[in-house]
């Protein structure tokens, strides 16, 4: 497949989860969890939306190289934007909550060899983000292990959590606890933490 082609198949299917999403939003009153099933279909649409792939797709609309007739509502900037932003706001009411962000720099132990470093980081971003599914409460659970020589902190937690009540039951439940204890306590040196509400 040559480029335009893999557009037309990628704008094509974002479009029908754009579709569904604006269907199941019109429908939140009535069925509040169809739209909260759906949050993993918005998060690939998000996702798409952030990428290099939506700008080189929005490129080539621009340059008149995909059909004319091609559906293509998720190359409006506006579009996407207000819907996105409109099931933030309708997730946030269903739930009655603000989703709450984790965010953890850490500072490995000087002791380490730069290939312990590199082993350490490894497990710690496998025992973390392998809590999703595990732990109630996590949306979105990211470790960044690869940062840039000017950084001062050798990894990053990035997650995000349905409450602020689910951030504290994820810290003290025995799956985090274990991995904490296990990959991460022994190792560190130096922890800073930003808790905020999104």
């Amino acid at each position: 497949m040559n480029k335009v082609d893999l557009a037309i198949k990628r704008i094509t299917e974002m479009e029908a989860i754009l579709d569904e999403a604006i269907v199941r939003m019109a429908k939140v009153a009535e069925c509040p969890g169809a739209l909260l099933d759906f949050q993993p279909e918005i998060k690939r649409l998000s996702e798409y939306y952030e990428s290099q792939q939506w700008k080189d797709d929005f490129a080539l609309d621009e340059d008149g190289l995909l059909p004319k007739d091609l559906k293509r509502g998720v190359l409006s900037e506006d579009g996407i934007y207000d819907a996105l932003e409109k099931n933030k706001e309708l997730i946030e009411r269903i739930r009655g909550t603000k989703m709450v962000k984790h965010v953890i720099l850490w500072t490995l132990k000087d002791e380490l060899s730069a290939e312990e470093k590199a082993t350490i980081k490894q497990g710690i971003k496998e025992g973390l983000e392998g809590l999703k599914g595990k732990v109630p409460g996590i949306v979105e659970i990211k470790v960044n292990i690869d940062g840039l020589a000017s950084s001062n902190a050798d990894l990053m937690l990035d997650s995000t959590f349905e409450s602020e009540d689910a951030l504290k039951a994820y810290a003290v439940h025995p799956e985090h606890v274990a991995v904490a204890d296990s990959k991460v306590r022994p190792y560190t040196k130096i922890r800073s933490c930003l808790d905020y509400e999104i």
